[in-house]
């Protein structure tokens, strides 16, 4: 909480943005996750979990993605606008290649939706969004630890 002191007032909004983007973007990537585990174990509702999912996608973690690579940048420009430490980058590596992962998975859980939650697609959803979830923690503790 000091810490929000000791920054100047106009780093204020960017971090906000970039916390509020990474928050939502966490959360939807965990109700993805949910979404899809669940219909794997449930034949009857496989379907309607499977279009849940593909919409929450679409919906939430690709914007939230946006909302938080955005914030993320105006931050750092402001912050560490000649080396960026460590942590920083460790942000950095896991969402560049996170928005390939994203793409994929939005197009895999489309496809799944359109089968009924069932087939490859639907099974290729299970593994990448619990992978992605993941990583996304791993950035999470490397931006709050700053280890």
């Amino acid at each position: 909480m000091i810490l929000l002191y000791l920054r100047p007032s106009s780093w204020s909004l960017p971090l906000f943005v970039h916390v509020l983007g990474a928050t939502v973007l966490f959360g939807a990537t965990l109700a993805v996750t949910v979404l899809v585990l669940v219909g794997r174990r449930q034949r009857q509702n496989a379907a309607l979990l499977s279009r849940l999912a593909f919409r929450s996608v679409i919906g939430l973690v690709v914007p939230a993605w946006i909302v938080m690579r955005v914030g993320a940048q105006l931050i750092v420009d402001k912050e560490f606008p000649h080396n960026a430490p460590g942590w920083v980058n460790v942000g950095f590596a896991v969402s560049e290649p996170g928005l390939v992962l994203l793409l994929a998975l939005a197009i895999l859980a489309g496809a799944a939706a359109r089968r009924g939650g069932t087939g490859r697609a639907a099974g290729t959803v299970a593994i990448l969004a619990p992978i992605y979830l993941v990583a996304l923690g791993v950035a999470w503790f490397a931006m709050s630890a700053k280890p």
